[in-house]
């Protein structure tokens, strides 16, 4: 083969190397979503009804049956989002009312909200993070949950009202959701 024709085929071969196999652009994007979330319910043991706190509304749902995630969106989804941060809690039953959620744009690892620390994102989805200082794993689609339960008196007029309270905390890790299903809300 003459020599121009060897340089000629090498050159073709890296061009299309460089086009086909290492164009991030031609990827579909898909980012993580984490969720850390509160459920806090109240049960009248004895007594009047307490007052009922109420708190906001849910700002974002995400559906497990299309893997979406619907929501206020005030952050730049590109290249440089490492992963969907959810958060929030809702009340019900004695405890109160409503739900106080939102989504935060995760940029840079580690990252710290509260009680919570995610470490690590491996390339499968599974994370590495710390709650209230321990260390645990979840992979795609898994979840860690703490229930806690005790009674609650509060004093209405002299009579003392008595609630059982349960809150569930679970952090779930939802898994990768492509960026096509990360809808903003229209106000």
């Amino acid at each position: 083969m003459p020599k121009n024709t060897k340089f000629f085929v090498l050159f073709l071969v890296l061009v299309l190397n460089a086009c086909i196999f290492n164009n991030d652009d031609d990827k579909p994007k898909s980012y993580l979503f984490v969720e850390k979330f509160t459920q806090t319910e109240g049960v009248l043991i004895s007594g009047p009804e307490p007052p009922s706190m109420q708190i906001d509304f849910p700002t974002y749902r995400y559906d497990s049956e299309l893997n979406t995630l619907n929501g206020i969106i005030d952050f730049e989804i590109d290249k440089n989002l490492r992963f969907i941060y959810g958060s929030g809690t809702c009340l019900s039953g004695t405890a109160g009312g409503g739900c106080g959620t939102g989504l935060t744009g995760v940029y840079e690892i580690p990252f710290k909200q509260g009680a919570f620390e995610m470490l690590k994102i491996e390339d499968d989805g599974t994370i590495r993070f710390i709650y209230e200082d321990e260390v645990f794993s979840l992979g795609a689609n898994e979840e860690h949950a703490v229930v806690i339960s005790y009674l609650d008196t509060t004093d209405m007029d002299g009579v003392n009202s008595i609630s059982e309270i349960t809150s569930t905390l679970t952090i779930s890790n939802f898994g990768f959701i492509n960026e096509e299903d990360v809808i903003s809300w229209e106000w």
